[in-house]
């Protein structure tokens, strides 16, 4: 890429990680590299429009020297820790808004949205921003989640039990790909004072971490194992 404020965005990436670790004391790099990034892509859309319709377009356009994806997912996380939502609202929408987002492509960026505008207290907004996703992928679990987040946190207990039910037919089997509705029903039962149901919830969810973990050690394990045994294999003369 020609344009020479790809340099400047290495340098304040460069920066972003030393922030991270303590190394380096203003964390305004965050902020300055994100604008940076926005004003190259734009930049470079006046130059030709159909460019970087998506966001690994950046990275192979650049040889995945600055490793544009991962960072942004970073920069995110740390303006998301730091708890500054008018910040973390600002970036989630002009991602959304320059960039083109495939069904379920955008999901986490989307459920990030939905929650900055919970923390912000704009529940109506939520609702409406879930509801107009969970419209357009129906099938889709994050925008179903997260519209089930925005109606407990409007309120709206009926139309989440409705979406909860949806996706959740046994309640005694969570699964990989429906854990994240199981935590947002164990919310809205506490939400709605049914301490039964929530405990029952919560004890699954608990079963089910337990049994990832087992997973997890088993194939840490059998990693190991299979080591040892490819290290006996070894010819020695």
């Amino acid at each position: 890429m020609k344009n020479k404020k790809w340099k400047q965005f290495g340098k304040l990436t460069e920066q972003c990680y030393r922030n991270m670790i303590g190394a380096e004391k203003d964390s305004s790099c965050w902020e300055k590299a994100f604008e940076l990034l926005m004003e190259i892509v734009r930049e470079e859309r006046q130059k030709e429009p159909n460019c970087f319709q998506e966001v690994y377009m950046l990275d192979e356009a650049t040889d995945y020297k600055y490793d544009i994806s991962e960072w942004l997912e970073d920069c995110l996380d740390e303006i998301d820790m730091r708890e500054e939502y008018e910040v973390l609202f600002c970036m989630c929408d002009t991602l959304l808004s320059l960039f083109s987002w495939p069904d379920y492509t955008g999901s986490d960026l989307k459920f990030r949205k939905s929650c900055v505008l919970e923390a912000l207290g704009r529940k109506n907004e939520a609702v409406s921003f879930c509801c107009k996703w969970f419209e357009k992928e129906p099938e889709n679990i994050m925008a179903a989640t997260a519209y089930v987040y925005a109606l407990i946190g409007a309120k709206e207990y009926e139309t989440a039990e409705k979406l909860i039910h949806q996706f959740i037919i046994d309640e005694s089997e969570c699964l990989e790909e429906n854990e994240i509705m199981f935590r947002a029903a164990s919310k809205y039962y506490g939400a709605i004072g049914d301490k039964t149901k929530k405990k029952q919830l919560d004890k699954v969810l608990k079963e089910y971490e337990a049994y990832v973990d087992r997973m997890i050690e088993e194939e840490w394990l059998g990693s190991d194992e299979d080591d040892w045994i490819e290290a006996e294999e070894l010819p020695f003369d």
